[in-house]
């Protein structure tokens, strides 16, 4: 998870979001399970604007999605609209996810969003509260919303850490070979376009920048 700056609301929504709201109140109180359409909430014009704020990764966990990548994205409310309906199509409580941070998260009632890291709070670092060992995310110092966080959307699950695991092994294949050059040529240097190139794996854009951020301090590049 990083800070991801929110864009302004997209015209579809501040066009539609009050008659699409009174819609989807006034059936929810003829069938109190039902959910608001996903085609408007999740409209593509709204779904570009969020990809666009996370380059295309999801809000949580920070895997790629989209087309490059075999995860897809699903835009997903903050709160749950079964807890806050008038949220349903509230700017501030859509976000982007991957199927598996959505649909496995544990919900508000039983971990509130308040008690864990928001990636739209600007005035929060989650690097502040969240680390990595290898691929294994953990709480920063004990961090108790770094904890709550990690336990509320299951950034920890086998899946993720193994897409991880692969990212690491990645670039630790490109150090080495990038280490193999500087001891061919005497011990030289890395020019700029390859520290460039290293430094490119924190950038907001890549998959699971935090994670490289932390590995990339460690290493002392």
């Amino acid at each position: 998870m990083i800070t991801i700056t929110r864009l302004p609301e997209p015209s579809k929504l501040t066009e539609k979001k009050d008659k699409w709201l009174a819609a989807y109140l006034k059936k929810k109180g003829e069938v109190p399970k039902h959910r608001p359409p996903s085609g408007q909430y999740a409209h593509k014009e709204i779904r570009d604007i969020l990809e666009r704020m996370s380059n295309n990764k999801c809000f949580y966990c920070e895997c790629k999605l989209g087309e490059d990548s075999e995860m897809k994205s699903e835009v997903d409310h903050y709160i749950e609209v079964a807890e806050q309906p008038k949220l349903a199509f509230d700017w501030n409580n859509l976000y982007l996810s991957c199927y598996d941070c959505n649909r496995k998260k544990l919900s508000n009632a039983t971990m509130p969003v308040s008690n864990c890291l928001n990636p739209c709070d600007t005035a929060e670092n989650p690097a502040d509260h969240l680390t990595f060992k290898h691929e294994y995310i953990r709480p920063r110092a004990n961090s108790s919303k770094g904890c709550k966080t990690i336990k509320k959307y299951k950034l920890d699950r086998s899946e993720l850490n193994y897409s991880r695991l692969k990212w690491v092994q990645r670039f630790e294949h490109f150090l080495r070979k990038l280490r193999e050059r500087q001891l061919d040529n005497e011990g030289r240097k890395l020019t700029l376009r390859e520290r460039e190139a290293v430094n490119s794996f924190k950038e907001p854009h890549h998959a699971f920048s935090l994670m490289f951020r932390v590995y990339l301090s460690e290493e002392d590049l």
